[in-house]
Protein backbone atom coordinates (compact mmCIF):
# COMPACT_ATOMS: atom_id res chain seq x y z
CA UNK A 1 0.00 0.00 0.00
CA UNK A 2 2.85 2.41 0.87
CA UNK A 3 4.49 1.87 -2.54
CA UNK A 4 1.14 2.47 -4.25
CA UNK A 5 0.63 5.74 -2.39
CA UNK A 6 4.18 6.93 -3.15
CA UNK A 7 3.63 6.15 -6.83
CA UNK A 8 0.31 7.99 -6.88
CA UNK A 9 1.84 11.04 -5.20
CA UNK A 10 4.66 11.11 -7.75
CA UNK A 11 2.15 10.78 -10.60
CA UNK A 12 -0.04 13.58 -9.28
CA UNK A 13 2.99 15.83 -8.73
CA UNK A 14 3.94 15.50 -12.41
CA UNK A 15 0.35 16.05 -13.56
CA UNK A 16 -0.07 19.09 -11.33
CA UNK A 17 3.12 20.73 -12.60
CA UNK A 18 2.36 20.13 -16.27
CA UNK A 19 -1.12 21.70 -16.43
CA UNK A 20 -1.64 24.93 -18.36
CA UNK A 21 -4.51 27.32 -17.71
CA UNK A 22 -6.26 26.37 -20.93
CA UNK A 23 -5.56 22.73 -20.29
CA UNK A 24 -7.10 22.98 -16.84
CA UNK A 25 -10.22 24.66 -18.22
CA UNK A 26 -10.67 21.92 -20.80
CA UNK A 27 -10.06 19.22 -18.21
CA UNK A 28 -12.66 20.68 -15.81
CA UNK A 29 -15.25 21.12 -18.55
CA UNK A 30 -14.72 17.55 -19.67
CA UNK A 31 -15.01 16.38 -16.07
CA UNK A 32 -18.40 18.05 -15.69
CA UNK A 33 -19.60 16.60 -19.00
CA UNK A 34 -18.38 13.16 -17.93
CA UNK A 35 -20.17 13.49 -14.60
CA UNK A 36 -23.42 14.10 -16.46
CA UNK A 37 -22.93 11.03 -18.62
CA UNK A 38 -21.78 8.68 -15.86
CA UNK A 39 -24.32 9.68 -13.21
CA UNK A 40 -27.30 10.66 -15.34
CA UNK A 41 -27.28 14.32 -14.31
CA UNK A 42 -29.63 16.42 -16.49
CA UNK A 43 -28.38 19.94 -15.67
CA UNK A 44 -25.31 21.35 -13.93
CA UNK A 45 -23.82 24.72 -13.08
CA UNK A 46 -20.34 24.79 -11.57
CA UNK A 47 -18.00 27.50 -10.27
CA UNK A 48 -14.53 27.48 -8.67
CA UNK A 49 -13.03 30.52 -6.93
CA UNK A 50 -9.44 30.88 -5.72
CA UNK A 51 -8.69 33.71 -3.30
CA UNK A 52 -11.53 35.85 -4.61
CA UNK A 53 -10.96 35.20 -8.32
CA UNK A 54 -13.25 32.94 -10.36
CA UNK A 55 -10.94 30.46 -12.11
CA UNK A 56 -13.64 28.24 -13.61
CA UNK A 57 -17.33 28.52 -14.39
CA UNK A 58 -19.36 26.24 -16.60
CA UNK A 59 -22.98 25.23 -17.07
CA UNK A 60 -24.50 22.55 -19.25
CA UNK A 61 -27.72 20.64 -19.68
CA UNK A 62 -28.42 17.42 -21.53
CA UNK A 63 -31.52 16.69 -23.64
CA UNK A 64 -32.92 14.73 -20.68
CA UNK A 65 -33.10 17.95 -18.65
CA UNK A 66 -36.09 19.06 -20.73
CA UNK A 67 -35.01 22.67 -20.32
CA UNK A 68 -35.69 25.15 -23.11
CA UNK A 69 -33.02 27.60 -22.00
CA UNK A 70 -29.24 27.52 -22.18
CA UNK A 71 -27.71 27.50 -18.71
CA UNK A 72 -25.07 29.86 -17.35
CA UNK A 73 -23.81 31.16 -13.99
CA UNK A 74 -27.05 33.14 -13.56
CA UNK A 75 -29.37 30.15 -13.98
CA UNK A 76 -31.50 29.68 -10.86
CA UNK A 77 -31.58 26.30 -9.10
CA UNK A 78 -33.46 25.26 -5.96
CA UNK A 79 -30.69 24.81 -3.35
CA UNK A 80 -32.62 22.91 -0.66
CA UNK A 81 -30.63 22.54 2.59
CA UNK A 82 -27.89 24.93 1.48
CA UNK A 83 -30.58 27.41 2.59
CA UNK A 84 -29.51 26.62 6.18
CA UNK A 85 -26.24 28.47 5.64
CA UNK A 86 -28.11 31.79 5.49
CA UNK A 87 -29.70 31.06 8.87
CA UNK A 88 -26.28 30.15 10.25
CA UNK A 89 -24.81 33.49 9.22
CA UNK A 90 -27.69 35.41 10.81
CA UNK A 91 -27.01 33.59 14.07
CA UNK A 92 -23.29 34.39 13.81
CA UNK A 93 -24.07 38.08 13.31
CA UNK A 94 -26.13 38.16 16.51
CA UNK A 95 -23.37 36.27 18.30
CA UNK A 96 -20.80 38.82 17.11
CA UNK A 97 -23.00 41.65 18.40
CA UNK A 98 -23.36 40.02 21.79
CA UNK A 99 -27.10 39.49 21.39
CA UNK A 100 -26.90 35.77 22.11
CA UNK A 101 -24.50 33.04 23.23
CA UNK A 102 -24.36 29.58 21.72
CA UNK A 103 -24.28 28.07 25.20
CA UNK A 104 -27.64 29.71 26.00
CA UNK A 105 -30.68 27.45 26.07
CA UNK A 106 -33.40 27.88 23.47
CA UNK A 107 -35.88 28.19 26.33
CA UNK A 108 -34.19 31.44 27.35
CA UNK A 109 -35.70 33.01 24.23
CA UNK A 110 -38.77 30.98 23.29
CA UNK A 111 -41.78 29.57 25.10
CA UNK A 112 -41.45 25.85 24.34
CA UNK A 113 -42.65 22.61 25.92
CA UNK A 114 -40.72 21.85 29.11
CA UNK A 115 -38.70 18.98 27.62
CA UNK A 116 -37.21 21.28 24.96
CA UNK A 117 -36.36 24.26 27.17
CA UNK A 118 -32.80 23.20 28.14
CA UNK A 119 -31.42 22.58 24.66
CA UNK A 120 -28.33 24.76 23.95
CA UNK A 121 -28.39 26.86 20.80
CA UNK A 122 -25.17 25.18 19.66
CA UNK A 123 -26.95 21.80 19.69
CA UNK A 124 -29.55 23.14 17.25
CA UNK A 125 -26.87 24.25 14.78
CA UNK A 126 -24.93 21.01 15.19
CA UNK A 127 -27.96 18.72 14.83
CA UNK A 128 -27.37 17.23 18.27
CA UNK A 129 -30.51 18.56 19.96
CA UNK A 130 -32.45 15.29 20.02
CA UNK A 131 -35.53 17.04 18.61
CA UNK A 132 -37.53 14.76 16.26
CA UNK A 133 -38.61 15.67 12.73
CA UNK A 134 -41.71 17.81 12.33
CA UNK A 135 -42.98 16.38 9.03
CA UNK A 136 -43.46 13.04 7.28
CA UNK A 137 -43.37 11.97 3.64
CA UNK A 138 -46.46 10.27 2.23
CA UNK A 139 -46.95 9.32 -1.43
CA UNK A 140 -44.24 11.71 -2.54
CA UNK A 141 -45.69 14.64 -0.63
CA UNK A 142 -44.60 16.56 2.47
CA UNK A 143 -47.13 16.19 5.29
CA UNK A 144 -46.65 18.91 7.91
CA UNK A 145 -48.70 21.11 10.25
CA UNK A 146 -50.20 24.17 8.59
CA UNK A 147 -48.33 26.67 10.77
CA UNK A 148 -45.14 26.77 12.78
CA UNK A 149 -47.26 27.37 15.89
CA UNK A 150 -48.97 24.04 15.26
CA UNK A 151 -45.55 22.39 15.07
CA UNK A 152 -44.79 23.57 18.62
CA UNK A 153 -48.17 22.40 19.86
CA UNK A 154 -47.61 18.97 18.26
CA UNK A 155 -44.37 18.65 20.26
CA UNK A 156 -46.09 19.02 23.62
CA UNK A 157 -46.13 15.28 24.25
CA UNK A 158 -43.00 14.27 22.33
CA UNK A 159 -39.79 13.46 24.16
CA UNK A 160 -36.20 13.98 22.91
CA UNK A 161 -34.69 11.10 20.97
CA UNK A 162 -31.34 11.72 22.74
CA UNK A 163 -29.70 14.12 25.16
CA UNK A 164 -28.14 17.34 23.78
CA UNK A 165 -24.67 16.78 22.30
CA UNK A 166 -25.01 13.01 22.62
CA UNK A 167 -25.27 12.09 18.95
CA UNK A 168 -26.07 13.54 15.54
CA UNK A 169 -29.72 13.47 14.50
CA UNK A 170 -30.12 15.64 11.40
CA UNK A 171 -33.60 17.17 11.50
CA UNK A 172 -35.15 20.19 9.84
CA UNK A 173 -36.90 21.02 13.12
CA UNK A 174 -33.63 22.41 14.50
CA UNK A 175 -33.83 25.19 11.96
CA UNK A 176 -37.47 25.96 12.65
CA UNK A 177 -36.42 26.83 16.19
CA UNK A 178 -33.47 28.86 14.86
CA UNK A 179 -35.93 30.80 12.70
CA UNK A 180 -38.14 31.52 15.73
CA UNK A 181 -35.06 32.51 17.74
CA UNK A 182 -33.91 35.01 15.11
CA UNK A 183 -37.37 36.54 14.86
CA UNK A 184 -37.73 36.79 18.64
CA UNK A 185 -34.42 38.61 19.08
CA UNK A 186 -34.73 41.00 16.12
CA UNK A 187 -38.52 41.50 15.95
CA UNK A 188 -38.25 41.01 12.17
CA UNK A 189 -39.39 38.19 9.93
CA UNK A 190 -36.80 35.63 8.94
CA UNK A 191 -37.29 36.48 5.27
CA UNK A 192 -36.66 40.18 5.88
CA UNK A 193 -33.51 39.41 7.86
CA UNK A 194 -32.03 37.26 5.10
CA UNK A 195 -32.79 39.82 2.43
CA UNK A 196 -31.59 42.88 4.37
CA UNK A 197 -28.51 41.36 6.01
CA UNK A 198 -27.26 38.98 3.31
CA UNK A 199 -28.89 39.19 -0.12
CA UNK A 200 -29.01 42.98 -0.53
CA UNK A 201 -25.53 43.84 0.87
CA UNK A 202 -23.92 41.23 -1.36
CA UNK A 203 -26.09 42.12 -4.39
CA UNK A 204 -27.42 38.57 -4.68
CA UNK A 205 -30.09 39.68 -7.14
CA UNK A 206 -31.04 36.20 -8.34
CA UNK A 207 -31.43 34.61 -4.91
CA UNK A 208 -34.77 34.42 -3.16
CA UNK A 209 -36.86 32.41 -0.73
CA UNK A 210 -39.94 30.32 -1.39
CA UNK A 211 -43.03 32.51 -1.35
CA UNK A 212 -41.08 35.75 -1.87
CA UNK A 213 -40.68 35.61 -5.65
CA UNK A 214 -41.81 33.72 -8.74
CA UNK A 215 -39.96 30.38 -8.97
CA UNK A 216 -41.36 29.31 -12.33
CA UNK A 217 -38.14 30.23 -14.16
CA UNK A 218 -35.92 28.09 -11.94
CA UNK A 219 -34.36 24.88 -13.23
CA UNK A 220 -36.75 21.94 -12.83
CA UNK A 221 -35.73 19.57 -10.04
CA UNK A 222 -35.67 15.77 -10.05
CA UNK A 223 -35.09 13.30 -7.25
CA UNK A 224 -31.66 11.73 -6.70
CA UNK A 225 -31.19 8.08 -7.58
CA UNK A 226 -33.93 8.05 -10.22
CA UNK A 227 -32.87 4.66 -11.57
CA UNK A 228 -33.87 4.17 -15.20
CA UNK A 229 -35.58 7.55 -15.60
CA UNK A 230 -35.73 10.93 -13.94
CA UNK A 231 -38.44 11.37 -11.31
CA UNK A 232 -39.83 14.88 -10.81
CA UNK A 233 -39.34 16.28 -7.30
CA UNK A 234 -42.85 16.97 -5.99
CA UNK A 235 -41.84 17.74 -2.40
CA UNK A 236 -43.03 21.18 -1.36
CA UNK A 237 -42.34 22.40 2.16
CA UNK A 238 -44.45 25.06 3.87
CA UNK A 239 -43.08 28.60 3.61
CA UNK A 240 -42.44 28.62 7.36
CA UNK A 241 -39.65 26.13 6.58
CA UNK A 242 -37.60 28.66 4.60
CA UNK A 243 -34.87 28.57 7.22
CA UNK A 244 -34.06 24.94 6.41
CA UNK A 245 -35.03 24.74 2.72
CA UNK A 246 -36.85 26.79 0.10
CA UNK A 247 -34.08 29.07 -1.17
CA UNK A 248 -33.25 29.45 -4.86
CA UNK A 249 -29.91 30.73 -6.11
CA UNK A 250 -27.20 30.69 -8.79
CA UNK A 251 -23.52 29.83 -8.89
CA UNK A 252 -22.80 33.54 -9.34
CA UNK A 253 -24.78 34.56 -6.24
CA UNK A 254 -23.53 31.70 -4.10
CA UNK A 255 -20.01 32.74 -5.04
CA UNK A 256 -20.86 36.25 -3.81
CA UNK A 257 -22.20 34.77 -0.56
CA UNK A 258 -19.22 32.53 0.14
CA UNK A 259 -16.71 35.18 -0.97
CA UNK A 260 -18.39 37.74 1.28
CA UNK A 261 -18.24 35.30 4.16
CA UNK A 262 -14.58 34.35 3.65
CA UNK A 263 -13.50 37.99 3.28
CA UNK A 264 -15.25 39.18 6.45
CA UNK A 265 -18.10 41.13 4.86
CA UNK A 266 -20.73 39.20 6.82
CA UNK A 267 -18.97 37.93 9.95
CA UNK A 268 -15.57 38.50 11.52
CA UNK A 269 -13.18 35.93 10.01
CA UNK A 270 -11.55 35.15 13.36
CA UNK A 271 -14.96 34.32 14.79
CA UNK A 272 -15.67 32.09 11.80
CA UNK A 273 -12.52 30.08 12.41
CA UNK A 274 -13.58 29.55 16.02
CA UNK A 275 -17.08 28.49 15.01
CA UNK A 276 -15.73 25.99 12.49
CA UNK A 277 -13.80 23.96 15.09
CA UNK A 278 -15.13 20.43 15.60
CA UNK A 279 -16.31 19.23 18.99
CA UNK A 280 -16.53 15.75 20.50
CA UNK A 281 -19.94 14.29 21.28
CA UNK A 282 -20.68 12.69 24.63
CA UNK A 283 -20.77 9.29 22.91
CA UNK A 284 -17.09 9.80 22.02
CA UNK A 285 -17.54 10.54 18.32
CA UNK A 286 -16.38 13.74 16.65
CA UNK A 287 -19.26 15.80 15.30
CA UNK A 288 -18.83 16.48 11.60
CA UNK A 289 -21.14 19.51 11.95
CA UNK A 290 -19.54 22.66 13.32
CA UNK A 291 -21.96 25.53 13.91
CA UNK A 292 -24.15 24.26 11.09
CA UNK A 293 -21.46 23.48 8.50
CA UNK A 294 -20.15 20.07 7.47
CA UNK A 295 -16.46 20.17 8.41
CA UNK A 296 -13.55 17.96 7.39
CA UNK A 297 -9.78 18.10 6.93
CA UNK A 298 -7.97 17.67 3.62
CA UNK A 299 -4.22 17.96 4.10
CA UNK A 300 -3.51 21.58 5.11
CA UNK A 301 -7.06 22.62 4.24
CA UNK A 302 -10.07 22.93 6.49
CA UNK A 303 -13.15 22.26 4.38
CA UNK A 304 -16.61 23.52 5.35
CA UNK A 305 -19.78 23.23 3.31
CA UNK A 306 -23.25 21.81 2.99
CA UNK A 307 -25.22 19.48 0.76
CA UNK A 308 -28.57 20.41 -0.76
CA UNK A 309 -31.18 17.73 -1.38
CA UNK A 310 -28.48 15.11 -2.07
CA UNK A 311 -28.07 16.88 -5.44
CA UNK A 312 -25.72 19.82 -4.96
CA UNK A 313 -23.09 21.22 -2.63
CA UNK A 314 -21.14 24.33 -1.75
CA UNK A 315 -17.70 24.02 -0.16
CA UNK A 316 -15.28 26.60 1.20
CA UNK A 317 -11.70 25.53 1.85
CA UNK A 318 -9.30 27.48 4.06
CA UNK A 319 -5.58 26.75 4.07
CA UNK A 320 -4.68 27.15 7.72
CA UNK A 321 -1.00 27.61 6.91
CA UNK A 322 -1.10 30.18 4.13
CA UNK A 323 -4.51 31.79 4.70
CA UNK A 324 -5.55 31.06 1.10
CA UNK A 325 -9.08 29.96 0.37
CA UNK A 326 -10.90 28.17 -2.43
CA UNK A 327 -14.63 27.92 -3.13
CA UNK A 328 -16.41 25.13 -4.97
CA UNK A 329 -20.04 25.42 -6.04
CA UNK A 330 -21.62 22.46 -7.78
CA UNK A 331 -25.34 22.71 -8.59
CA UNK A 332 -27.31 19.90 -10.21
CA UNK A 333 -31.02 19.19 -10.56
CA UNK A 334 -31.12 15.38 -10.35
CA UNK A 335 -29.32 12.13 -11.08
CA UNK A 336 -30.00 8.50 -11.93
CA UNK A 337 -27.51 6.73 -9.65
CA UNK A 338 -27.60 8.67 -6.36
CA UNK A 339 -24.07 10.07 -6.70
CA UNK A 340 -23.20 11.95 -3.50
CA UNK A 341 -22.58 15.67 -3.94
CA UNK A 342 -19.24 15.46 -2.13
CA UNK A 343 -17.99 13.15 -4.88
CA UNK A 344 -18.92 15.74 -7.50
CA UNK A 345 -16.99 18.40 -5.58
CA UNK A 346 -14.08 15.96 -5.35
CA UNK A 347 -14.12 15.51 -9.11
CA UNK A 348 -13.16 19.19 -9.39
CA UNK A 349 -10.81 19.32 -6.41
CA UNK A 350 -8.68 16.52 -7.81
CA UNK A 351 -7.69 18.84 -10.66
CA UNK A 352 -7.39 22.27 -9.03
CA UNK A 353 -6.19 22.00 -5.44
CA UNK A 354 -2.67 23.42 -5.45
CA UNK A 355 -0.97 20.79 -3.27
CA UNK A 356 -0.40 17.22 -4.40
CA UNK A 357 -1.50 15.48 -1.23
CA UNK A 358 -4.89 17.21 -1.13
CA UNK A 359 -5.47 16.48 -4.84
CA UNK A 360 -4.74 12.85 -4.12
CA UNK A 361 -7.27 12.80 -1.25
CA UNK A 362 -9.88 14.40 -3.52
CA UNK A 363 -9.16 11.86 -6.27
CA UNK A 364 -9.53 8.95 -3.82
CA UNK A 365 -12.82 10.32 -2.54
CA UNK A 366 -14.10 10.85 -6.06
CA UNK A 367 -13.26 7.21 -6.77
CA UNK A 368 -15.02 6.19 -3.52
CA UNK A 369 -11.76 4.98 -2.03
CA UNK A 370 -11.91 5.39 1.73
CA UNK A 371 -8.20 5.21 2.38
CA UNK A 372 -7.93 8.70 3.89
Amino acid sequence: MVKILIGLIAFWTVIGCSQTVNGLQQKLEQQVVNNAAVHGIPAQAVLVNKNGKVIFKFATNSPSSRLPQTLDEHSVFPIFSVSKLFANVLVYQLLERGELNLEDNIGDYLNLPQQWQKIPLRALLNHTSGIPEYFTMTDGQVVAPKTIEEVIIAFQDQQPTSQPNEKIAYTQTNYLLIKLLLEAITAQSYETLVEERIFHPLQMSNTYLHGRSDTSNSVASYLPNGGQDLVANQYVFPTYGNSHTGAYSTTHDLNSFLSGLMSGKLVNVTLLRELWQQNKLTNGDMNYFSSGWHVEKMGPWQSVGHDGGALLRVTAMLNQRSGEYMLFIYLTNGNLDGVWSNRLIGSLQQHVLPDTFSRLIAWARYKDWFIF
